[in-house]
């Protein structure tokens, strides 16, 4: 077999250009972002698993973001119900002073007092997380409690000491039926958000509660509604308010009619069993905001397993991209050292 010097060399940039390029897409894989694939045609397979990683990984983030607004807005709720507490017993206080049957003015003072702890606590239960009220159920865009110039509490508009769970309670409370059907949806309602839990729908629409977290908190269930059997209210406010109006009536002597005392008593009785229910609710809210922080524990692993995922049909090692860089740069000098032993020109190629 014949071979020439100008095969020989056609030969030679051949090899000499796949070694040049093999060198330089070493390089660029070490100098660049050392992807493997920059279009789907590059690697299809690759490219598909890789949509299916980071669309995973985009909803991850987003639940993450979610589960995060979740644990401020407990947090704020956790606060705020800290401070019910500390109000509660400056009003406990307050009371057994008044039940002590304090001389002279004495009672209307602690009275005053009494409806200004009420109040407050309305103020406390008022607070904002961002835009929307924290405690105030599926209606985060209004103000959900208001305590009246004669004391009667106010949530979403509707005393609180009207609602039960018995409609025929409510409509002899004087609710009418538009009242009643805004009660029973307050009761119920819920604001289901998406935390990683597996969010899907049922046949008519409507989320599966064990595949989502119900973010809304009610005031309503927390503070208590309704009276018991004998017309004393539950909730912890009406009670406070209640006996400050009450004691407001004294007279200089710090007495109270007998209707007035008695009321007066059956209300701080109540008190304990209210603030009893309302610790109830606290440590649900409680238990909702660990079960939240625990759930982000979860969630930042998955999203850190899925970037190692991604990143590993994405990315080459880059001690492995060193290495081929290092193969390919010996390769092409090689080559060159080579190019010296076929440069001159042999005797057939002159007879040629």
């Amino acid at each position: 077999m014949r071979v020439t010097t100008n095969s020989t060399l056609r030969t030679y940039r051949g090899s000499l250009a796949k070694a040049t390029l093999n060198q330089y897409n070493a390089m660029n894989l070490v100098l660049s972002d050392g992807r493997l694939f920059n279009s789907f045609a590059d690697s299809p397979a690759r490219a598909t698993e890789s949509y299916r990683l980071h669309s995973a990984y985009a909803k991850n983030q987003t639940q993450q973001e979610t589960n995060s607004t979740m644990i401020s807005k407990f947090e704020q709720a956790h606060s705020s119900m800290q401070q019910i507490s500390d109000q509660y017993n400056k009003a406990l206080e307050q009371a057994m002073k008044a039940q002590n049957s304090p001389t002279g003015g004495a009672l209307k003072e602690l009275g005053t007092t009494l409806k200004g702890v009420a109040q407050s606590m309305v103020h406390t239960l008022n607070v904002k997380y961002g835009d929307k009220y924290v405690f105030a159920g599926a209606d985060g865009d209004n103000a959900p409690f208001e305590l009246t110039d004669d004391g009667e509490l106010l949530y979403r508009g509707i005393n609180v000491n009207d609602i039960s769970d018995d409609e025929t309670v409510m409509a002899a409370n004087g609710l009418t039926p538009e009242e009643i059907a805004a009660v029973k949806e307050m009761l119920n309602e819920n604001v289901y958000v998406d935390i990683g839990l597996g969010f899907s729908l049922d046949g008519n629409q409507e989320v599966i509660p064990s595949t989502a977290f119900d973010s809304c908190i009610s005031g309503l269930k927390i503070m208590g509604y309704g009276t018991d059997d004998e017309g004393t209210p539950n909730n912890m406010i009406s009670i406070i308010s209640q006996l400050g109006e009450i004691y407001s009536k004294a007279d200089e002597d710090g007495n109270l009619p007998a209707a007035d005392k008695e009321t007066a008593d059956k209300l701080f009785g109540k008190m304990s069993e209210s603030f009893t229910n309302f610790n109830t609710q606290r440590g649900t809210i409680t238990s909702r905001a660990e079960f939240l922080d625990s759930n982000e524990t979860r969630l930042v692993e998955t999203g850190d397993n899925l970037t190692e995922q991604f990143t590993s049909i994405d990315k080459t090692d880059m001690a492995d991209a060193l290495t081929t860089f290092a193969y390919a740069q010996y390769t092409y000098n090689a080559a060159l050292r080579v190019g010296n032993q076929v440069l001159s020109q042999s005797f057939i190629d002159y007879m040629s």
